[in-house]
Parts: structure tokens; sequence; C-alpha cells
């Protein structure tokens, strides 16, 4: 046996991964959606405008409440495994929307420094896109406090 087979067969808990992911990336949008509804109304207003780029001009401190409600309530479902699809969905399509606001104050060109600060900009709600898409796609695992309606990985269930 290899060492790689090895290590392979005694770090193969993909529903530990699972909970790993969830407990760490619920919990920091938990802090980011609360740190919005705490940000008050010109905060609220300042995020729903991000919604003008799809054309939603038209109450933008209703679109930022939903934004944080979303973070904050959807970080909580995440996190311990609740309604688990739905939060991830509607998580993902919100970092979609703040990747691609952030993506329209792209970079000048002018220098190295601005495509850096642009990708550094970019960056954290694209990760989150990704990873909010790929738990919709995996599930919340088996340590999850909702079990049925697909509670375990299916690659856990394999196992």
């Amino acid at each position: 046996m290899s060492l790689l087979t090895s290590f392979e067969q005694k770090f193969n808990w993909p529903d530990l991964g699972l909970l790993i992911l969830r407990v760490v990336f619920g919990a920091i949008i938990l802090i980011f959606g609360v740190g919005k509804l705490i940000g008050g109304g010109d905060m609220l207003a300042m995020i729903g405008g991000a919604l003008a780029k799809f054309g939603l001009t038209k109450f933008p401190m209703v679109w930022g409440l939903l934004a944080a409600l979303t973070e904050t309530l959807g970080g909580i479902c995440i996190l311990f495994g609740i309604f688990f699809r739905p939060a991830a969905l509607l998580l993902f399509f919100n970092m979609v929307v703040a990747t691609s606001f952030l993506w329209g104050a792209g970079p000048h060109l002018a220098s190295y420094g601005d495509l850096l600060t642009f990708l550094g900009t970019i960056n954290p709600p694209l990760a989150f896109c990704t990873v909010f898409l790929a738990l919709l796609f995996t599930g919340p695992g088996k340590y999850a406090i909702q079990k049925s309606g697909g509670g375990r990985s299916k690659s856990a269930s394999q196992g």
C-alpha cells in the first residue's frame, strides 16, 4: 500500500469536510449580514443600489435589507444545515450581484497595481459565490440538523 493510498483512505471524510465548509462560510456570511443590518439605512440603501446594474433602481433600501437578511438568515441555515439548498441558492445569487457590482468598478489597467487591487476586491464575493454554488450541489452532509431531503451527501452515502 502506497503512502498516497494510505493517506487517501485515512482522510476520506467528505461529510467532515462539508461540515467545516458550512461552519466557516456560514459563520462568515452571517457576520457580514449582521454587520449590514447594524449599519443602518444608509448602508442598506448603498447595498441595494447595486441592483441598479440589473435595472432595479427603485427601493434600494428594501433590496439592501433583503440582501442583509439573506446573508444573516442564510448564514444561520448554512451553519446548521437547515433549509440548506434554498439558502445556498439565495446566497449564491446574492454573491453574483456583489461580484458583478464590484466587477463593474473594474481596473483601469493603467498599472499592475490597479489590476491587483481589482482582483483583491472581487476575490471575496467570487470565492463565496463559488462555495455556495458547490454547496448547492453537494448538500449539507450528514452532520446537519435537517436530515430529510438529502441530509447526507451522495459521496458519503456511497462510501
